[in-house]
């Protein structure tokens, strides 16, 4: 009987984060502690590979080069499922160009790939340059733009930057996905003579693929657009949304996220990640709100095999506990600094 399967998973390692991104949807602008040691878990997760079959996968935090174990993580889940294609997602700040293991799992395992979001522009420059330090022999840059009509007021600066320009005899072009079907004489004018297009525009929202002769590649994304989180910090208090739970997931970006932390399998991150943060910063929620928070419950791997497929089966639905994220999003540019949100913490904890 073939074993169930994941197309994504993403290995939640620690709450840690040297940044501070306004509406982190892990919560980690917050001085959120805690990690988990492969050490713990790899017996469990050797239990799972058993029983669960992943297309690709993600290990990702918090910022996971702040959990001292996080090349054993990356071994570790690349060995359990070698087919798959796996991911180490990074903000770069800690990358050492002398990493020599770090770069011999990627050499050894070329499904893998390290993901860079840097979270600020201002340091694209800087994190390119130890990029390619890292990287051995000759390296390759692809500058892959960013579709960026989604972008909050792009569509309304698009038609007012082409209509200033265009002539009285060209075609309509109200839409960055419009672009294509101009003419190409219309194009070339754009950009030679305005210095307009989709890429022009969107240069500084790039993303770089760098691959070195052994085939190690890195990729490079800005990731500045934030959507706002599910905390809401009103004064000295912090609580949660309540919202329609089927309109809060039919506009989730994170409903696909699905979180493997400490050794459980979630719907996603928030769910996950939730009950630890009430733990130790104290959230402001009635009592209906604090059952249904702390009653949901992960996948174990001691669970039967029908749970497990049930569990699978349903995984991309809605849930309860959606109600506590936005069923309407605003997305801000964000300029990631090293300024932790320092909040009193509950009494008992570090």
């Amino acid at each position: 009987m073939p074993k169930p399967l994941l197309n994504y998973a993403e290995f939640y390692i620690t709450n840690i984060c040297n940044f501070n991104c306004s509406g982190c949807n892990r919560f980690n602008n917050f001085n959120f502690s805690g990690q988990q040691k492969w050490k713990d878990y790899a017996a469990i997760y050797q239990e799972w590979s058993k029983k669960l079959d992943l297309t690709q996968w993600t290990i990702l935090g918090g910022e996971p080069f702040t959990n001292p174990t996080y090349l054993d993580w990356v071994e570790g889940i690349a060995a359990l499922w070698p087919d798959a294609k796996g991911n180490l997602l990074t903000n770069g700040y800690y990358l050492d160009c002398n990493n020599d293991r770090l770069y011999n799992i990627f050499k050894k395992n070329p499904q893998l790939k390290l993901r860079i979001g840097l979270h600020n522009i201002n340091r694209r420059e800087s994190v390119l340059f130890v990029v390619k330090q890292w990287l051995k022999g000759e390296v390759k840059i692809k500058r892959i733009p960013e579709d960026i009509s989604h972008l909050p007021g792009m569509v309304e600066t698009w038609k007012e930057k082409y209509n200033i320009i265009k002539d009285d005899s060209w075609p309509e072009c109200n839409h960055p996905n419009m672009w294509k079907s101009l003419p190409s004489h219309i194009k070339e004018e754009c950009e030679l003579v305005h210095k307009f297009s989709p890429d022009i525009i969107a240069d500084d929202r790039l993303e770089f693929k760098l691959i070195d002769s052994n085939g190690v590649s890195v990729y490079v994304a800005h990731e500045n657009f934030f959507h706002q989180g599910a905390i809401k910090h009103i004064k000295d208090q912090m609580t949660l949304h309540n919202s329609d739970p089927e309109k809060a997931h039919s506009i989730c970006h994170s409903k696909t996220c699905h979180h493997f932390m400490n050794g459980k399998l979630y719907k996603c991150g928030a769910v996950a990640l939730f009950p630890e943060f009430d733990k130790q910063f104290g959230l402001t929620l009635d009592q209906f709100q604090q059952e249904l928070m702390n009653g949901y419950i992960p996948l174990s791997v001691n669970d039967s095999d029908e749970q497990i497929s049930n569990f699978i089966s349903n995984i991309e639905n809605s849930i309860p506990q959606c109600t506590f994220c936005p069923e309407e999003y605003d997305m801000q540019e964000i300029f990631a600094s090293t300024q932790k949100i320092k909040l009193k913490k509950r009494k008992n904890l570090v």
